[in-house]
């Protein structure tokens, strides 16, 4: 073999390619035949021999009994025989074999030939792809009018997020060097970041149509009903200013990133927690304004069925309830209790307890109008929040009595405004201000004491610790039934949560708009099949989250084992780790689930 520099002339300019030749034997003479182009080769030329020579070696599985090859020529000795092995088990004239059972192939081997090389991740990406396959999704890529690279790309992309959630340069990076999903796929060649950017733009332009095919795959592969919808918004940050987007705003952020420019996501889900339409806002987006554009989107599913939309407080304005009503039912957290507390005391209670058979829930309901309002008291949440405002009373009152000190140490503060003014920032600092009575005492414009003290309203709000109001126009429902379906809110907040742990909805690193949208987006077309995996895990008795099945399926990989024979071959075979005890778990809740890619095998005769 022997190493061939080339000129090729593209748009005028001139590039140097260089190419792994061999010479060969035919009928009509001796032949150069291109075992590899190698681009452009970043070595010295009085070098190339030994490298050719090195790479040849590898190939024949034999070692240089005087090892004097340098670092940088058996490094890259070892990346372009990796590539050529490769190239080889992916003809199309290398049979794969994805039988159970294969018939016996005996072979005397020399076992100190044997090589093992080029592991790949392959427990995560057949389960995905068989969920893909499940799901049609070539059928959905036709529809958009996908070349065959751009569906590749498409099917990489999204899989990348759900087993490995990164930048588009990252996911480049980990599909060209550590998974098998480009051997799944059938992609030759190198995965650029660049061609996964357009491929997630375009992915954005039909979201629509997206996430209607998902949807209604889910609901014909699963039998769902669609009555209860979940609505709720969310919101990531940005890493960087920002300061040319007309999307990242600053506002309140979630996670508590307020330093940063956040970018809100909207999103609708059903009780069993598969997603229906998602939609971005900006940053400062009020929740109550998202409502009307999403209830214009929910029309998916069996129309004739009269849906009931469950919503947080933040969304639950007199506005939005007046909007639904005709068209839909709704189950809400109440933003303002209505009823006095001395109404609820006549009214009998119900107590039930949890799935968790430790927590409490008592109800009590009341008629009003054409609504029925629901005050619920769950010990749990008494708990969390009785640890909460102690923490904050704690805190608050103690820097209360360090600025009544203050008063009377020399260069502290005791101008009467600013004592009042700094009060205020505490009150709003801490959220305890209104169980205070709180009077500041002064001699002309210097404030004199601070006294304080637990008041009547604070000690009432104490007593009620725990609890929330609901309120629906679903007068068919009992009270547990009502909780029932209000608790199911918790599947939207874990659905938030699984994006941007699990599935690399934070932080956004883009700064063009477009890409940051997208970003968002194939988190949430990810996160249609992660809860597909979950919902036949859970139906069959796993309950795991995403990430622990991840990291269980991570371990099985996809090998290039290579040996010689006594009969003077040498023989690579491309085949796919058995699954331990967890991952079979796993596979067997999943029917018709096959490796997605079998072994292959190339042989070489030397004799």
């Amino acid at each position: 073999m022997f190493i061939r520099e080339t000129i090729r002339k593209k748009a005028g300019k001139a590039y140097k390619q260089h190419q792994l030749i061999r010479s060969v034997r035919t009928a009509s003479g001796p032949r150069q035949e291109i075992v590899l182009n190698m681009k452009q080769l970043d070595l010295d030329k009085s070098k190339w021999k030994d490298l050719a020579n090195a790479i040849e070696e590898k190939l024949l599985n034999q070692t240089n009994l005087f090892n004097n090859t340098d670092s940088e020529i058996d490094k890259l000795a070892d990346h372009y025989s990796a590539v050529i092995i490769q190239n080889r088990l992916n003809t199309p004239s290398v049979k794969e074999n994805t039988k159970e059972t294969l018939d016996p192939d005996y072979k005397n081997v020399d076992i100190n030939s044997v090589k093992t090389s080029t592991a790949r991740d392959f427990g995560g990406e057949n389960l995905v792809y068989h969920l893909m396959k499940e799901y049609q999704i070539d059928r959905l890529f036709n529809d958009l009018n996908l070349t065959k690279k751009q569906q590749q790309h498409c099917k990489m992309l999204i899989a990348g997020r759900m087993l490995h959630p990164a930048s588009e340069r990252e996911t480049s990076r980990w599909l060209n060097k550590d998974s098998s999903l480009p051997e799944i796929v059938k992609f030759r060649g190198k995965i650029y970041d660049t061609a996964l950017h357009r491929a997630a733009i375009k992915l954005l332009a039909n979201h629509h149509h997206v996430e209607d095919y998902l949807s209604d795959k889910a609901r014909d592969l699963f039998s769902l009903d669609e009555k209860i919808i979940l609505y709720d918004l969310t919101n990531t940050y940005f890493e960087g200013s920002k300061r040319n987007s007309t999307i990242a705003k600053r506002g309140k952020s979630k996670e508590r990133r307020d330093d940063c420019p956040l970018l809100s996501l909207a999103m609708t889900i059903d009780s069993e927690g598969f997603p229906k339409r998602s939609k971005i806002y900006e940053g400062n987006i009020s929740e109550a304004s998202t409502l009307e554009t999403v209830l214009s989107q929910i029309s998916f599913g069996d129309t004739n069925k009269r849906k009931t939309i469950v919503m947080d407080s933040g969304i639950a304005t007199e506005n939005n309830l007046e909007k639904i009503k005709p068209h839909y039912d709704y189950i809400a957290v109440s933003r303002k209790r209505t009823i006095p507390y001395e109404k609820w005391d006549t009214i009998d209670e119900e107590k039930i307890i949890l799935k968790d058979k430790k927590t409490t829930l008592t109800m009590k309901s009341l008629e009003v109008g054409d609504e029925v309002y629901l005050l619920c008291h769950s010990e749990a949440k008494e708990k969390k929040e009785q640890g909460i405002i102690k923490r904050r009373q704690s805190k608050f009152e103690t820097e209360l009595k360090n600025l009544a000190e203050g008063l009377h140490q020399p260069r502290k503060m005791k101008n009467y405004e600013k004592v009042l003014e700094k009060i205020g920032r505490l009150k709003e600092k801490y959220k305890v201000g209104q169980y205070y009575d709180i009077k500041v005492r002064r001699n002309k414009n210097k404030a004199t004491s601070i006294i304080f003290s637990k008041n009547s309203k604070g000690q009432l709000k104490s007593k009620h610790v725990g609890e929330y109001l609901l309120r629906t126009n679903r007068k068919d429902l009992s009270n547990r039934e009502i909780s029932q379906i209000h608790r199911s809110l918790t599947m939207i907040e874990a659905s938030f949560r699984s994006m941007k742990s699990d599935l690399g909805l934070r932080p956004i690193y883009h700064q063009n708009d477009k890409c940051s949208e997208a970003h968002l987006y194939i988190s949430v077309i990810a996160y249609h099949f992660v809860a597909a995996i979950l919902k036949q895990l859970q139906g069959n008795g796993i309950n795991l989250t995403w990430d622990s099945v991840r990291k269980i399926l991570a371990s099985r990989k996809r090998v290039t084992t290579t040996f010689n024979t006594k009969e003077g071959e040498i023989i690579s075979i491309r085949t796919n780790t058995t699954p331990n005890l967890e991952q079979a778990a796993i596979y067997q809740r999943f029917k018709r689930l096959r490796p997605a890619i079998g072994d292959a095998k190339h042989m070489i005769k030397l004799k």
